[in-house]
């Protein structure tokens, strides 16, 4: 993933360098972005897959970036994060996910840079189709989702399931 960019917004890709610096080392992570980062970032759920996510990338380091961390250009604050869960699949299918730090929620954030990478996805890349999900009552995602143009397809149980292809995107 290159380095993205917004009117409002970059993303900076998450390499293992990054990642192991926000499970083991605060201070390093401020350093190595330069930028100030939330203390509530990142969210429980982000924070439970990082172990993982590490292990991956050292496993194999050729491996594609496709998760970046979001900063406030203005602030140079941390803001969020957001990727697509390890790239696409054989079929150019990837999933989308994201979070915005709760203090920045509803300023559009998480709407800016979803567009940002889906147009970057379609336009760079063999990605052809980008899906999201998120729970029936998370009206601040299903409210991102339907902004940038995803598809609501049908749920499975409280999951609301989302897609947008390249054909419909360009």
């Amino acid at each position: 993933m290159l380095f993205l960019e917004s009117e409002r917004l970059r993303m900076v890709p998450f390499t293992l360098e990054l990642v192991r610096a926000t499970i083991e080392d605060r201070q390093k992570l401020k350093e190595l972005l330069q930028a100030e980062v939330p203390a509530n970032w990142p969210n429980p759920d982000f924070a439970e897959v990082l172990p993982m996510i590490a292990q991956g990338m050292a496993e194999d380091p050729s491996r594609p970036v496709w998760d970046g961390l979001i900063l406030e250009k203005e602030t140079n604050r941390l803001v969020g994060d957001m990727g697509l869960k390890g790239g696409p699949d054989e079929s150019g299918t990837a999933d989308m996910g994201y979070s915005i730090v709760p203090e920045y929620q509803g300023r559009g954030y998480a709407t800016e840079m979803a567009n940002a990478l889906i147009d970057w996805c379609f336009r760079e890349t063999d990605i052809v189709k980008i899906t999201a999900e998120c729970l029936d009552d998370n009206t601040g995602s299903i409210r991102v989702l339907e902004k940038v143009g995803l598809r609501r397809l049908a749920p499975e149980d409280n999951m609301l399931k989302w897609e947008i292809t390249k054909a419909e995107r360009v």
